[in-house]
């Protein structure tokens, strides 16, 4: 009995283990749904409202990395070019770098044209996140549950 307990505990451990090693996809395909609903947020406001930077920033609260970027962005009006955020390859950090020293750095029209050229770059790397976040989560929590299987059964 303690040893079928014992395997279970096993099992959801690994399982548990496994998720969390998913993290990292989950957090990135937050961070790009974030940008992306950021930048339809400014081409709306660009076009519409054209309210300052700061204000936007202070309308629309954003949370986790991208949260912390859009603040860095607010206090010293850029982000630093070495922000550490593990889950983004070389590339995307260079994209995210250089969206955040183009926004709200000129008049409106400039704004719009650079905020709806880079809407379909941010398109695409929400898309991409999501579909590496669906392959991958499932793998992990899956391979998690199969080695604490392997292990239960070789404790049995």
């Amino acid at each position: 009995m303690i040893k079928l307990l014992l395997c279970a505990a096993l099992m959801a451990l690994c399982s548990g283990v496994g998720y969390l090693l998913a993290g990292k996809y989950k957090q990135r395909k937050k961070f790009f749904y974030e940008l992306d609903l950021f930048n339809a947020r400014m081409i709306n406001e660009v076009s519409y409202t054209k309210m300052p930077l700061s204000a936007v920033i202070e309308k629309y609260p954003f949370s986790g990395d991208f949260g912390k970027l859009l603040e860095e962005k607010k206090k010293n009006g850029s982000v630093t070019g070495d922000f550490e955020i593990a889950y983004l390859s070389g590339d995307e950090k260079n994209f995210v770098r250089d969206y955040f020293l183009m926004v709200g750095r000129s008049d409106s029209g400039s704004q719009r044209e650079y905020l709806n050229s880079a809407r379909a770059e941010t398109e695409k790397l929400r898309a991409e996140s999501e579909k590496e976040y669906k392959r991958r989560f499932n793998l992990y929590v899956r391979l998690g549950f199969l080695f604490g299987l392997i292990l239960a059964v070789l404790l049995a």
